[in-house]
């Protein structure tokens, strides 16, 4: 199994070319697919996968009180 997306997005029916914008809801970047940090994702009730800019964008996205202290 591969990590490296210009290997699996094309299995996946994915351009690893394609250009999207960030999944952040205050993010204006956009990227190709094969530069962004995808994570699973539930859109309704369908299993999907969602791609950031980057993974600092990701943990943005995460409300603070869902964090684990240390």
């Amino acid at each position: 199994m591969t990590t490296h997306a210009s290997k699996y997005l094309p299995h996946m029916g994915l351009d690893p070319l394609k250009v999207v914008y960030c999944a952040g809801a205050n993010c204006q970047n956009y990227f190709a697919l094969a530069n962004g940090f995808a994570i699973e994702a539930i859109v309704g009730d369908v299993p999907s996968i969602a791609f950031f800019c980057s993974a600092d964008c990701y943990l943005n996205e995460i409300p603070t009180d869902c964090c684990a202290r240390a």
